[in-house]
């Protein structure tokens, strides 16, 4: 960036009062040396929400959302980094510096703005067409017979593309839209004699936004007969599915507010769920969940429930959504909703109570992943059995840990009546041809029981360092020896350490340039819960003992998980009769005898 946009940056940040812009989204009330409210993205009755204006940070205790106050902008308002920049500029009065734009940047920019006007006033027509035409009562009463409401029309702005082959083109074209723009746009075609026509006709027609609420593209379902049932938008540089989901600009703020949300296949279905009052459900427009998809809803949920269609395309749509899911971080549920009806029939037959049930029944994602397997493999006999054990072998690789493969082994074993010790055979032979998977190594799981413990004895230690940076460097061969259990630990350890020496850590500035989990992690151990501990006021030799404790406590982990390590390896070489289990034998106990001469345990 320029130098002009980073010293405009820097003035924003400066003039920015964190509590008085977050007081505008929560209301706050001081305690200790933090602020405190009810946080603005997950319910809560009890604050959790804490601001410390002294570094410029927030954090939630809840739902572990973190950062400073550009960060906050960003997840209130649906906003790009630069965007955010921008609503606090004009919030303070201070002008935005004008951008040198490139020729490509101009053109594209144009570009944009007509595809997104072109849009807005196709979606207008629509509507007036369904709402103000004879030709569109036939579409209202298709919508009303599915419970959708004014409300619900005017919420979406679901219009009506009248039957004809030019209605479009020539009442946009009278408003400037020329038909070069509209068939870019994807509103009209080209047919094989060269003339335009309008791409949707005699459909329902519903508009598809960002998450910004800009429309991208439409939807139109046939209204009677005719082929295709449902019709998109071409992709387009603008409309592109696997970064899309119907309704999320309206769902958005519910989502966040239960960090959960429902995934269903179309937006029909998405609508009459909205209608019946679930308002934090979006549609994936078809079967196939993508990994951009998933990386939209992680940042605003943590748990997501799908709720496909009944039929077999969508319980295996189901099944690889929930991969696909889980790989972004998300915890996952699926809702199969009964006597093979899709969503918006089932709500409409049964009502809201009864659906919520459905949900409420919804199976973890990978029992439904195991499951789905078994049905689909003839297990009447040991060898359908091995084939869908070997089918469900590569779910249990993406677990996240040992604890929860086992769990999913014994379902396994259960449920085909097969000896467990065989399918956790399977399972470790799968693991060590196929390496690492999630960050695990192929040998056999270390559970370090004290962990939550070190972690609190490092994120002390780093608070302290950010108040005595000089504390830092003196201990940075101690630190070395055992290093931090969270890489984002260390990555804030040495941040601390890259800055000037002899000048205070600005926080603010320390985090510019830090991923988003290593930001909240700084914003936790900014704000700090457990009393504010240590207190601004404590001394540099008081903070030096604290600082002594917390490394003695890091030490004598490092040295648990060596011994943990070692004595898993002696276990595991001893079962292969590998010799070497008498070298990790003799390591696990010479690193025993360390710690209790240290230690006393």
């Amino acid at each position: 960036m320029s130098e002009e946009f980073e010293s405009f940056k820097e003035r924003v940040r400066d003039s920015t009062d964190i509590v008085e812009v977050i007081s505008n989204y929560v209301v706050l009330k001081k305690r200790g040396r933090n602020f405190w409210g009810c946080c603005p993205f997950h319910g809560e009755k009890t604050p959790s929400f804490a601001v410390n204006p002294e570094k410029n940070m927030f954090y939630c205790f809840g739902c572990h959302v973190g950062g400073d106050v550009f960060n906050f902008i960003m997840k209130s308002e649906n906003c790009s980094f630069i965007e955010a920049i921008k609503i606090l500029a004009e919030k303070y009065g201070i002008p935005v510096p004008e951008k040198q734009k490139t020729a490509d940047e101009i053109e594209r920019e144009k570009k944009t703005i007509q595809v997104m006007e072109a849009n807005t006033v196709a979606a207008k027509f629509f509507q007036a067409c369904l709402l103000n035409t004879r030709y569109g009562r036939k579409a209202l009463g298709y919508l009303e017979s599915r419970g959708i409401t004014d409300g619900i029309i005017s919420k979406f702005s679901i219009g009506f593309a009248l039957n004809k082959f030019d209605a479009l083109l020539v009442s946009l074209g009278k408003r400037g839209f020329g038909q070069e723009l509209l068939v870019r746009v994807g509103l009209a075609a080209i047919g094989r004699n060269g003339v335009a026509y309008d791409k949707f006709r005699s459909r329902i027609m519903i508009p598809i936004r960002d998450l910004r609420g800009r429309i991208v593209g439409f939807g139109g379902r046939i209204v009677g007969d005719g082929q295709p049932k449902y019709m998109n938008t071409s992709e387009t540089e603008w409309f592109n599915k696997r970064f899309l989901l119907f309704g999320l600009d309206i769902a958005a703020q519910e989502i966040r507010k239960k960090r959960q949300v429902l995934v269903v296949e179309g937006y029909m279905d998405a609508i009459s769920l909205h209608a019946a009052g679930i308002g934090n459900t979006v549609a994936s427009m078809g079967t196939a969940f993508a990994a951009g998809q998933a990386k939209i809803l992680r940042k605003l949920a943590d748990e997501v429930i799908f709720c496909y269609d009944s039929d077999e395309a969508g319980r295996r749509a189901s099944v690889r959504a929930v991969s696909v899911a889980r790989e972004a971080g998300l915890r996952v549920k699926v809702a199969g909703v009964p006597e093979g009806k899709d969503p918006d029939e089932f709500v409409r037959r049964y009502g809201m109570e009864a659906f919520m049930q459905v949900l409420q029944q919804a199976l973890e994602g990978m029992e439904f992943q195991i499951n789905e397997t078994i049905l689909q493999n003839n297990v009447v006999n040991f060898a359908g059995k091995a084939e869908a054990v070997s089918n469900i072998l590569p779910f249990l690789l993406e677990c996240k840990n040992e604890i929860e493969v086992s769990a999913y082994i014994g379902k396994v074993a259960q449920r085909l009546t097969i000896d467990e010790g065989l399918i956790l055979d399977e399972y470790h032979k799968t693991l060590r041809s196929s390496g690492s998977r999630n960050g695990r190594s192929n040998t056999l799981p270390v559970v370090n029981v004290t962990a939550t413990a070190v972690e609190q004895a490092e994120k002390l230690l780093l608070k302290i360092f950010l108040e005595y940076p000089e504390l830092a460097v003196d201990n940075q061969d101690e630190i070395s020896e055992t290093n931090f259990t969270l890489e984002v630990y260390s990555i804030i350890y040495k941040a601390v350490l890259a800055k000037p020496l002899n000048e205070p850590v600005n926080v603010s500035r320390l985090s510019e340039y830090m991923s988003n989990d290593v930001l909240v992690a700084l914003a936790e151990i900014t704000v700090n819960q457990e009393g504010d501990c240590p207190k601004k006021d404590v001394s540099k030799e008081e903070a030096s003992v604290i600082v002594a404790d917390c490394l003695k406590q890091m030490k004598k982990a490092s040295l648990t998980r060596e011994y943990e390590k070692h004595s898993s390896l002696a276990v595991q070489y001893e079962q292969m009769g590998d010799k070497r289990f008498l070298e990790e034998l003799m390591e696990s106990q010479r690193i025993k005898n360390e710690i209790k001469k240290l230690y006393g345990n």
